[in-house]
């Protein structure tokens, strides 16, 4: 019998690194995810804007002077971006303004394999819950603003019905 194996998780890398780009793609492919790999922030948009990956991973050599322009553009084509940042201990003062403002981890350079597939899988699972959260409160809403219409065409075919035996 065959099997079918279920979608991966699909996973967008910046980084400018090289050394950097193949431990990472190679770790995270090894996990099971699609990692789509660019080598600039403007690259990076165009995948992004391609195929909404789950997760943005920049190194801290990639990232913008300000932390708003980065989120800004990713929220233009996703309202929540997932947005990860790979740097060294020494990188910290240009990463905090960047945590202030809504990346939501750091992975630390080394890399240590055991905490980053926690926090892709973890961030993945967030990714999930969001959607199918999303999905339930618009068809709610659509329920709640649909049933005063339901309720007038019930009884304008009710007058009907009742006039027709008249």
């Amino acid at each position: 019998m065959r099997k079918f194996e279920k979608n991966r998780t699909r996973l967008l890398l910046i980084c400018k690194d090289q050394s950097i780009t193949n431990d990472l793609v190679t770790l995270l492919t090894g996990y099971g995810y699609y990692v789509d790999y660019v080598a600039t922030r403007k690259e990076g948009i165009l995948k992004y804007k391609q195929y909404k990956q789950a997760i943005v991973i920049f190194d801290a050599a990639s990232l913008p002077r300000y932390p708003r322009l980065l989120f800004d553009i990713f929220q233009f084509y996703s309202s929540n971006p997932k947005i990860l940042i790979a740097a060294h201990p020494d990188e910290e003062k240009k990463i905090y303004p960047f945590l202030n403002k809504g990346v939501y981890d750091i992975i630390q350079l080394p890399l240590r394999a055991e905490y980053l597939d926690f926090n892709i899988r973890r961030l993945v699972s967030y990714d999930n819950l969001q959607a199918r959260y999303e999905f339930q409160s618009m068809f709610l809403k659509l329920g709640i603003y649909s049933s005063p219409l339901w309720v007038y065409f019930i009884v304008v075919l009710a007058q009907r019905v009742f006039q027709l035996g008249d």
